[in-house]
């Protein structure tokens, strides 16, 4: 009996210092994607701030040209569209990102520490945090100028955007993965994004939509992330979020791609991708 404790005892010590080493090296990979995305031109930055400012504003405009002036919900189309671009933009920023890490740091996996998924987990979590500066900064000036409070239910916010960085995640290790062993996925994700912005309610209000429309879209993962940010910043927004939704989805996706990569590791590490290009997202 006491040879059989002590080597369960074993492996729980084996499992915990590999869990360690894991973190270590996770931890290191976010620095080092930290300095190489703060190293870089500051226009760079500026412009992850300016572009999402630029399509709210053709937007508006094209609202004032074609006489829809009225927000599609709430007093404010500013808020409205703000709300849904960025949200969309954000967790598409975060998955595109991520999806090319592999591609972008094969170099470092030939020291044996660093393991293709270590590499995506990083670089989601650093463009997560910087666009959650730039909600933060839109937010502020929104809540400035139209003197109104912008995030109603803080606790619920933060909830929301727990589940939208595991979401971001599981979909940034299902591109990566998959982008690795099957190219052609890359160019077929790049032509889903119009598809995917106009079907995840960031012009319309998925709610006030007619049924057997809402019957498809509602499988739209991108349109609970837009609702599960909108739904914290109206007091009465009329939500079709559904964090269980999200949370399964994200669940089935990230353990699909671990399986992927544990399965195929090799394959993915000796693949050859296109070289790393930072595109607007």
């Amino acid at each position: 009996m006491s040879t059989l404790n002590a080597n369960r005892r074993e492996r729980e010590i084996s499992v915990l210092n590999g869990a360690q080493n894991n973190l270590r090296v996770i931890v290191a990979m976010i620095f080092r994607e930290a300095a190489n995305r703060f190293g870089a031109s500051p226009v760079a930055y500026v412009w992850t701030i300016v572009e999402p400012a630029i399509l709210v504003g053709i937007l508006l405009l094209a609202r004032v040209y074609f006489k829809t002036v009225s927000p599609a919900f709430g007093e404010s189309s500013v808020m409205f569209l703000l709300t849904g671009v960025v949200a969309f933009r954000a967790v598409r920023a975060v998955i595109n990102t991520g999806g090319r890490a592999i591609q972008a740091n094969r170099a470092l996996f030939e020291f044996g520490l660093v393991k293709p998924l270590d590499t995506v987990v990083a670089r989601s979590i650093v463009e997560f945090v910087i666009w959650i500066v730039i909600l933060t900064v839109f937010f502020a000036a929104v809540g400035r100028i139209l003197q109104t409070e912008v995030i109603t239910d803080f606790q619920g916010f933060v909830l929301s955007m727990l589940l939208v960085l595991y979401f971001s995640l599981s979909m940034a290790m299902f591109n990566a993965t998959v982008g690795a062993l099957v190219p052609v996925w890359r160019s077929m994700w790049k032509m889903m994004s119009l598809p995917l912005m106009m079907t995840s309610g960031v012009l319309f209000v998925p709610a006030q939509m007619p049924p057997e429309i809402l019957a498809i879209i509602i499988w739209n993962p991108f349109l609970h992330c837009v609702e599960g940010l909108r739904s914290h910043s109206y007091l009465d927004y009329l939500t079709v979020y559904s964090p269980s939704y999200l949370l399964c989805f994200s669940t089935v996706v990230l353990l699909f791609s671990l399986a992927m990569e544990r399965l195929f590791r090799k394959e993915i590490i000796r693949a050859k991708g296109d070289e790393d290009e930072d595109e607007m997202v």
